[in-house]
C-alpha cells in the first residue's frame, strides 16, 4: 500500500449538506472524511449496514453525519434517501454517486449474464437513480448544487475481463454529460471522476480478476508507478463540490452555457420585487436563456440578497446584472432605476441603451374584511401595485425596442378571477393591471407585447409562513386545481402540506416558467391577453 500523505483540507463546504454513496468503505468512506473535514454535514449510504454505522461513528468526532442503509438499484430507496437526508439536515446541496459493485470476471464471449443484470443494476440503474433525485431535490430548493458520480478509467481504457463493468462505466460518462445539460440552466453543476487504480478491496479483488499483482499492475497504468489513494480521489470531488470549481461542469464552461437556448443574449431585463421569491426565479430563468438583469428591490434588509443573487447569475450564466434599491411607486425613483441601467448596460461607444424586458413583479399585500378598509392602506397598495407599474413603463418608454421585440409582462393574481374573501385591496389592484395590460398592448403594439400572469399560491416564504386559517381559505379551490395532486417527486414538506390541504401550491419556478414563455421570442403574435398560471383553476382563453 502506498503511502502517501493526506492533503490539508479547508472548510470550503461549510454550511453545506453532502450525500455520498457507497461509503462504508474505500472511496466512499475517505469521501465522506475529507467532505467532513471541509465544513459538510455528511449523509453517507451503502447496502451494508454495519459496516456503515461503524463508519458514520469512527467519523463523528469529525462533524456530523449519518448512515442511511440504501440499494441504490430501487428507486424506493433512492427516494427515501433523499427524503431522510432532507427531513434530517433540511437540504442536499452535493452529492457524491460511488457506490458500485465489484467488476466482473469473465469474458465478453462467457459473460455471467445474471452477475451482469445485477452489476448494471447498481452501476448504472443505480447511479441514474441517484441523480434523478438528487436533481429534484437541488431543483426544490431553487437551483444550485453539485453532482459527481465516480466512473473509472475503464471508462477509457478497458481492462480484460471486466466486460460489465467497463460497459457501466462508458455508460457513466454519457449520463454524466447528459445530467449536466439538464442541471446547468437550474445552477447544479455535474462531473464525473474516472479514478485509475486506486488501492482498495475493490481493486484488490480487481488484481486477481486479472491474474496479475500489484507490482506487475501499476506501472502499467500509472507513471507515478503506484496505486492511487481513496483519499486523492476524496481531493478530486471535494473541488468540484466546492466553489473554486464555478465553471466546471461535465461540458466545457462554453457548453454548459448554452445548454439552454440564450434567445435572448445581450437583452437587457428589468424585473421589479426580484430580490427574493418568484421574481428570484424569474430573473435566473431570464439569465439561463442569456438575458443581463436589472434586479429591483424597495427595503435595505434586501441589499444582501440582491447582491449574492446577482452574484449568482454572473457566476452561473456569465451574465452581466446590476441591483438598484427604489420604490417604484415615486417618479424619481423610477428614473433612478432606469438611469442605473443605463450607467451599466448602455454601449461606451454610441450610447445605445435599450430595455428589452420589462417584468413587473413587486406588489404589496392587504388582507381582511370590506369594512377593515384603511384609506391609507388603499392609497399605498394601488400607489405600489398599480400606480407603480404604469411609472416604471413610463419610464422605460423611450428606451423600448421598436421592431415589437420587446415584452412586458404584469404578474396579477388569481384573486380577481374567483373573487377570493378578504382580498378587496389585493384583488383590485390585480384586476386592474390586467385591464392596463389591454390598454398598453394597443398603444405599444409597435414596441412590444403586453400580457398578464395570474398566479395562484406559490410557494414562497410569504406563503410558507402565513397562518394555518389562510392556507385553509386559500385551499378551499384545490378540488378544482386539475394540476395540485402531490406526486412523489416532491419534497416531505410539501407532501405534508398536500396531504393536509388537498394539494400543493405552484413552485416559484413554474410562475417563472410561464413569465419566460411570455417573453420568448415565439410569444410575439401574443398581446393583451391574460394567461393562466395557476394549475388549471382559472383557464386562459
Amino acid at each position: 500500500m502506498p503511502n502517501v500523505p493526506e492533503a490539508e483540507v479547508y472548510p470550503v463546504l461549510r454550511g453545506k449538506v453532502a450525500l455520498v454513496t457507497g461509503a462504508a468503505q474505500g472511496m466512499g468512506r475517505a469521501t465522506a472524511e475529507v467532505f467532513l473535514k471541509a465544513g459538510a454535514k455528511v449523509v453517507i449510504c451503502d447496502i451494508k449496514e454495519k459496516e456503515g454505522q461503524e463508519a458514520a461513528k469512527e467519523l463523528s468526532h469529525l462533524g456530523e453525519i449519518i448512515f442511511i442503509k440504501a440499494d441504490i438499484s430501487k428507486s424506493t430507496d433512492v427516494q427515501n434517501l433523499i427524503e431522510r437526508t432532507v427531513a434530517h439536515f433540511g437540504r442536499l446541496d452535493a452529492a457524491v454517486n460511488n457506490a458500485a459493485m465489484t467488476p466482473d470476471n469473465t469474458s465478453l464471449v462467457s459473460f455471467d449474464e445474471d452477475y451482469w443484470s445485477k452489476l448494471v443494476s447498481v452501476n448504472l440503474t443505480g447511479t441514474s437513480l441517484c441523480c434523478k433525485y438528487e436533481m429534484q431535490q437541488m431543483i426544490k430548493q431553487g437551483g444550485k448544487g453539485t453532482i459527481v458520480n465516480i466512473a473509472s478509467i475503464n471508462a477509457f481504457r478497458p481492462q480484460p475481463n471486466m466486460p460489465a463493468y467497463t460497459t457501466t462505466k462508458h455508460a457513466l460518462i454519457g449520463l454524466t454529460k447528459h445530467a449536466a445539460t439538464e442541471g446547468g440552466p437550474h445552477g447544479i453543476r455535474i462531473n464525473a471522476v474516472a479514478p485509475g487504480a486506486i488501492y482498495s478491496e475493490m481493486s484488490m479483488a480487481a488484481l486477481k480478476v486479472m491474474r496479475t499483482t500489484e507490482e506487475e499492475f501499476t506501472p502499467r497504468v500509472s507513471t507515478l508507478n503506484r496505486f492511487g489513494m481513496p483519499h486523492e480521489v476524496a481531493q478530486g470531488s471535494l473541488w468540484l463540490s466546492s466553489d473554486a470549481s464555478s465553471e466546471s461542469t461535465m461540458e466545457s464552461a462554453q457548453e454548459r452555457r448554452y445548454s439552454t437556448p440564450r434567445v435572448h443574449e445581450n437583452k437587457l431585463a428589468i424585473v421589479t420585487g426580484s430580490a427574493r421569491s418568484i421574481g428570484a426565479a424569474i430573473v435566473r430563468n431570464l439569465a439561463s436563456k442569456g438575458c443581463n438583469i436589472v434586479v429591483n428591490h424597495v427595503t435595505a434588509a434586501s441589499d444582501e440578497a440582491a447582491t449574492n443573487l446577482c452574484r449568482e447569475l454572473e457566476a452561473d450564466h456569465g451574465v452581466r446584472t446590476v441591483w438598484v434599491r427604489a420604490d417604484i411607486s415615486k417618479k424619481d425613483e423610477c428614473a433612478k432605476i432606469v438611469e442605473a441601467a443605463k450607467a451599466k448596460f448602455a454601449d461606451p461607444a454610441t450610447g445605445k441603451f435599450q430595455v428589452d424586458i420589462l417584468v413587473h413583479n413587486a406588489a404589496t399585500l392587504y388582507l381582511g374584511p370590506l369594512e377593515s378598509v384603511a384609506e391609507a392602506d388603499f392609497q399605498h397598495i394601488y400607489a405600489v401595485n398599480v400606480l407603480g407599474p404604469t411609472l416604471l413603463t413610463a419610464a422605460c418608454l423611450p428606451y423600448l425596442p421598436t421592431d415589437r421585440s420587446g415584452r412586458i409582462v404584469l404578474m396579477s393574481s388569481i384573486n380577481p378571477k374567483v373573487g377570493t374573501p378578504n382580498t378587496s385591496l389585493y384583488s383590485g389592484t390585480k384586476a386592474a393591471l390586467e385591464a392596463q395590460a389591454r390598454v398598453w398592448a394597443r398603444e405599444l403594439c409597435e414596441r412590444c407585447t403586453v400580457n398578464t400572469i395570474n398566479p395562484g399560491p406559490t410557494m414562497t416564504e410569504m406563503y410558507l409562513s402565513a397562518p394555518e386559517e389562510v392556507k385553509r381559505q386559500l385551499a378551499l379551490w384545490n378540488p378544482l386545481t386539475p394540476l395540485v395532486a402531490v406526486r412523489p417527486c416532491d419534497s416531505p414538506e410539501v407532501r405534508e402540506l398536500g396531504a393536509r390541504l388537498g394539494g400543493r401550491a405552484a413552485y416559484d419556478h413554474e410562475i417563472a416558467g410561464m413569465v419566460a414563455v411570455l417573453c420568448s421570442p415565439e410569444a410575439g403574435w401574443c398581446t393583451g391577453s391574460l394567461v393562466s398560471a395557476n394549475g388549471g383553476l382559472s383557464f386562459s382563453y
